[in-house]
């Protein structure tokens, strides 16, 4: 057994690990970083393409915080949200200190708040709280990625130590006290790590279908949702979140916090898109922004389709669905349309004013990709038999939607008469939708200090959490509409790089 000292150990080499090393390793202290995969970059492969700062302004900082709790329906743990809000206005300053410019700011004022779409579209007003700095990648990569190697080598700088391919097997601790942790090394040798204390940065549980299972109700099998899968993730491919750093504090009496999925309605593959969700093989991903008839699994329809392109709402309305799974159904005059007059919805990420050779998009996926969440039929009757969806149900929904299309008014749901397009003429085309998401996010339960806390609510000394794993508090429980974002990863990487630093200090 190999063993080192420090002063603080940290698990994770994402975007609130590094933060938080860097941070400690700027305070003077001894920093010793574990990372299970052989580079630094955790959760950045969850796509972050901006980060989100409340402005150091007491009112604005008010304002952000109500919204964000509001929006929870005060579900989510004040004092978390509270120091993540009030910590987020030094990002930028930190990201422009690691010597890295922004692509571009979008700044609003204090009466948009809770006003606009979140992060500027595609997600919940609720969301929207302060200013969105827009990260510069290289290539076709993201800034986030750009960050983390940037954070990496700044604490190296530092003196700190980055340990590649150690995965983290388990905390030590002593009475009411962690005291360092347990990690295998590239060899397979078994490091004993001595520090006076340990920052959980681990990610989430996104890569784990037993964990999903267990502490969501979703099956996960992979991102074509092949044999049964009824979710799946915008993630590239090998990031590891397996949920260690939950199991690692579970373990040795941490509470349990929030879990769970949030984010996209999304096509499951094969053939949609390529390892990250803005590099699209086909238009699938633009469809499915459309405000036209959605029905579930016995063919009807669950909400008002107008909020398409709000994620967050449909991610959740779909979760409540029979099988989790729902349907985008439309037919040959509504594929003209999106032809020749062009979209209802247009999502940045996913550009596009018209969509062009649908027909030849879907034989391309069924025929060619073997997709198998692609339908066209020539019949409403074919399309059922092929999707599964009940032939009866559909039916009788399809007579009652156009008869709203018909007259102008959506009797059921409201929804905006500019968005009521008939189903009538074949062919009939159908996209099946899950749930997906950035990430599994959450359990581990911290205080606003972000320390990890027992089941009776009393901290732990000397162990800390941030970033995805601990986010849960975040966004209440179950978390209500919310997903692993950088801002809260920088916020907490600052506070529990300064708490445990100052803690070390106290021994």
């Amino acid at each position: 057994m190999k063993t080192i000292t420090t002063d603080i150990a940290i698990m994770g080499s994402g975007l609130a690990g590094l933060t938080a090393a860097v941070k400690a390793a700027e305070a003077g202290a001894g920093v010793a970083v574990f990372e299970k995969r052989p580079f630094q970059g955790g959760g950045v492969s969850n796509t972050p393409m901006m980060t989100l700062a409340v402005r150091d302004d007491q009112e604005y900082k008010d304002k952000a915080f109500k919204v964000h709790m509001e929006y929870t329906n005060y579900s989510a743990d004040a004092a978390v949200v509270r120091s993540w809000i009030d910590n987020s206005s030094h990002i930028p300053e930190f990201i422009n200190g690691l010597g890295i410019d922004f692509l571009h700011v979008m700044k609003f004022d204090l009466e948009t708040l809770g006003q606009l779409p979140g992060y500027s579209a595609g997600f919940p007003k609720g969301m929207h709280l302060g200013d969105y700095y827009f990260l510069k990648g290289q290539g076709k990569g993201h800034g986030a990625a750009v960050i983390c190697k940037r954070m990496a080598d700044t604490v190296e700088k530092l003196g700190g130590e980055l340990y590649f391919s150690c995965p983290v097997k388990g905390l030590i601790r002593e009475g009411d006290k962690v005291v360092g942790l347990v990690a295998t090394d590239k060899d397979g040798e078994e490091l004993r790590v001595s520090a006076k204390a340990v920052v959980i940065a681990s990610g989430g549980f996104s890569d784990n279908p037993g964990m999903i299972k267990e502490f969501t109700g979703f099956t996960y099998t992979n991102n074509n949702c092949d044999d049964g899968g009824n979710v799946l993730f915008n993630t590239f491919p090998g990031a590891r979140m397996t949920g260690d750093g939950q199991r690692a504090v579970w373990e040795i009496g941490g509470a349990q916090g929030s879990m769970g999925i949030n984010g996209h309605n999304l096509v499951p593959g094969p053939g949609i898109i390529g390892h990250t969700p803005w590099i699209m093989k086909n238009q699938m991903r633009i469809i499915q922004e459309q405000p036209y008839l959605w029905v579930n699994q016995r063919g009807e329809r669950f909400i008002d389709e107008g909020i398409s392109n709000n994620h967050m709402a449909m991610g959740t309305s779909i979760a409540r669905q029979p099988d989790k799974c729902s349907y985008i159904v439309f037919d040959e005059a509504t594929k003209r349309h999106m032809e020749q007059e062009g979209l209802e919805y247009i999502y940045f990420i996913f550009p596009a004013e018209k969509l062009t050779d649908v027909s030849g998009q879907f034989e391309h996926l069924i025929d060619v990709v073997g997709n198998k969440h692609a339908f066209v039929a020539d019949t409403v009757e074919d399309l059922c038999a092929e999707t599964g969806i009940d032939a009866a149900g559909l039916t009788r929904t399809l007579d009652a939607y156009n008869d709203y299309c018909d007259k102008g008014h959506d009797d059921q749901f409201a929804k905006d008469p500019a968005f009521l397009r008939p189903v009538r003429e074949p062919k009939f085309y159908a996209l099946r939708c899950f749930c997906g998401g950035y990430q599994a996010l959450g359990g581990i339960k911290v205080n606003g200090k972000c320390q990890v806390v027992d089941d009776d609510y009393r901290p732990i000394k000397g162990l800390y959490a941030a970033g995805d794993c601990a986010a849960g508090e975040i966004w209440g429980n179950p978390p209500t509409g919310g997903i692993g974002v950088t801002t809260i990863c920088f916020s907490q990487g600052f506070i529990t790089g300064r708490e445990a630093v100052e803690y070390a200090k106290s021994l």
